[in-house]
């Protein structure tokens, strides 16, 4: 299962199935319009509302409990750093996107 992961404040792409999209009023009226999501898909608030190092480890640690049988997780709107790369390399293969990155099971 592909999952997103979305740190965009003001999201205006297309998606469909699992989406995590982070809390903003405009992401909140994007979430309303959409109709192929994943019943699990959801708003959320990154602990301490800032968009840094733990709050992306623990949103894709999060989605990985909840999908355990996730095959990719892309993140965007954030930027792949060695410290998440080193962070995350137990968890699969990275690979650094224009928007992000995407964490892919071995």
């Amino acid at each position: 299962m592909e999952i997103s992961i979305i740190f965009e404040p003001a999201f205006q792409g297309q998606k469909a199935g699992a989406v995590w999209i982070v809390e903003s009023d405009e992401n909140r009226r994007w979430f309303k319009k959409q109709s192929d999501l994943d019943a699990g898909s959801a708003i959320f608030t990154p602990e301490g509302r800032e968009i840094g190092h733990e709050a992306i480890l623990r949103s894709i640690w999060n989605v990985q409990e909840h999908y355990p049988d996730w095959s990719r997780i892309t993140v965007s709107g954030v930027v792949l750093t060695n410290e998440l790369s080193r962070e995350l390399r137990d968890e699969g293969d990275m690979m650094e996107m224009e928007e992000g990155f995407a964490l892919v099971r071995a």
